[in-house]
């Protein structure tokens, strides 16, 4: 072997120097990379908590959905009964005996 050149120890010690940043980013990026996991995983769940509670809003929105038309109906089905009812007392003629006397 040759005795290493100052050059050589040099170019040596900065390359130790540049590993061992390395080793310093690595382990950073990978306590972010976890960091982030966690978050990623939080914001799932907070998504998946948010889909549940869309789901029943839904089912909820469905329901009084059927119970307005239920209502509407209802009211459809009296009004009529209403023009029935006033239509025979139009034809029994109550209101006109009651203005005659």
């Amino acid at each position: 072997m040759q005795p290493l050149l100052d050059d050589e120890e040099t170019l040596i010690a900065r390359l130790e120097t540049r590993f061992g940043q390395l080793s310093t980013l690595l382990k950073n990026l990978n306590s972010r990379c976890e960091q982030l996991e966690k978050e990623a995983r939080s914001v799932r769940e907070e998504r998946d908590a948010i889909a549940l509670q869309v789901q029943g809003v839904n089912t909820e929105n469905a329901k009084l959905q059927e119970e307005i038309g239920a209502m509407r109906t209802k009211q459809q089905d009296a009004a009529t009964r209403v023009r029935g009812l006033l239509e025979q007392i139009d034809r029994l003629g109550l209101f006109e005996q009651n203005q005659e006397s």
